[in-house]
């Protein structure tokens, strides 16, 4: 049985990956090994598979303000260094017209030995996503909440989209990050299981067949890391500005809490069908906050933002959103019609018919976000 570590409930940690572009932003600039080697701040920076991302991570914070003031904390001197090196940053899930192909790998064993392995697939992992870990106290409440969160993994992913282009080219997707990224073998949707005695049982056996190696290797849109003590979130798009990434963690983490309300009062509910999981997920990619997501087991739908609305009314009447409340303006916003960087960028594209302009405004976003500080309304 695997051991799982204990952490205080809904607890938050988050990791965001960033892409490091050229000072016009015009594409990506393989200068993480130079901004790693001045980087004074510890484990708040980390390397990724190319040497045009980093990522950020947060120490242990109890609500989405605390990880917001975290990310600002390290992002604010980066930006700094970055100036230095002449280079910049975008926070989307993908760059409009940067090339897998031109990508220089961070020389780590793991990264190379997922080339080794994966081949064309691991190669084209040019993608930048919010990963959001949710303090769990112990494995079963794991589980079921897992269960529980992925009647919403189409909803938080709805809410991100940021990756309309891919490679110089309108996807018609408003996440085209997503599709890459379940590719892989182990990435995509969850395997379902009722309990943790069934989870580990499946990694055992996961391994003994050779599908992996470790868990690291279940690149899972959700997923339990028992190294932690959570459960994590990695459906969703880098959001473009910092406050749009609390945002949506305020949203996960008050989903989180809800759901282990239900699941300590006796009301939790095994996992929902795959398929609907499935196609929640392909319509939040195509349509984002435009689509309709399927909301009941028979195939009820209703519009996202509608139910984005009712979810944020529901998690605010139950107390779910406590010590977030900073966030609901821009949730409502977004739930009334507000773009999201899916949107704004299109909306940039049709304005100028310039890549170059999209790519220039996400770095302009991610920057004016950064300098104008924690608390905006």
């Amino acid at each position: 049985m695997l051991e799982f570590a204990s952490s205080e409930p809904f607890t938050l940690g988050v990791e965001v990956e960033l892409q490091i572009v050229d000072q016009h932003a015009r594409d990506l600039a393989a200068k993480a090994p130079q901004l790693l080697s001045r980087w004074s701040g510890g484990a708040k920076v980390q390397p990724e598979i190319f040497q045009s991302m980093i990522e950020l991570n947060t120490g242990i914070c109890h609500t989405a303000v605390d990880a917001e003031a975290d990310l600002r904390a390290t992002a604010e001197p980066l930006l700094s260094l970055a100036s230095e090196l002449g280079v910049r940053f975008i926070a989307t899930g993908t760059h409009p017209t940067a090339r897998y192909q031109e990508r220089k790998l961070f020389p780590a064993e793991r990264y190379h030995g997922l080339i080794a392995r994966n081949q064309w697939i691991a190669r084209r992992l040019l993608i930048f996503g919010l990963h959001v870990h949710l303090g769990m106290k112990d494995p079963e409440t794991c589980i079921a909440v897992q269960n529980e969160l992925l009647r919403e993994l189409g909803l938080l992913l709805a809410c991100s989209t940021s990756s309309p282009y891919w490679q110089g080219e309108a996807t018609g997707l408003a996440s085209s990050r997503i599709t890459v990224f379940e590719a892989m073998p182990t990435g995509g949707m969850p395997q379902l299981v009722h309990d943790w005695t069934e989870f580990c049982e499946l990694v055992a056996t996961l391994q003994r067949a050779h599908a992996i190696t470790s868990l690291k290797d279940l690149w899972w849109d959700l997923r339990p890391s028992p190294r932690y003590g959570t459960l994590e979130i990695r459906v969703c798009d880098g959001l473009a500005t910092l406050r749009e990434t609390a945002m949506i963690v305020a949203l996960a983490q008050g989903l989180a809490r809800e759901a282990g309300d239900r699941v300590d009062g006796g009301r939790g509910r095994t996992f929902p069908p795959a398929w609907r999981i499935r196609e929640n997920k392909w319509r939040a990619s195509r349509h984002g906050l435009d689509a309709d997501l399927i909301v009941e087991d028979d195939g009820t739908s209703r519009p996202a933002r509608e139910h984005l609305r009712s979810t944020v009314a529901r998690l605010e009447a139950g107390g779910f959103l406590r010590g977030n409340e900073a966030y609901l303006p821009a949730l409502r916003a977004l739930a009334a019609g507000a773009p999201t960087s899916a949107e704004r960028q299109r909306a940039v594209y049709e304005r100028t018919q310039s890549f170059d302009a999209v790519s220039e405004s996400l770095a302009a976003e991610f920057e004016e976000d950064i300098l104008a500080g924690v608390g905006r309304d």
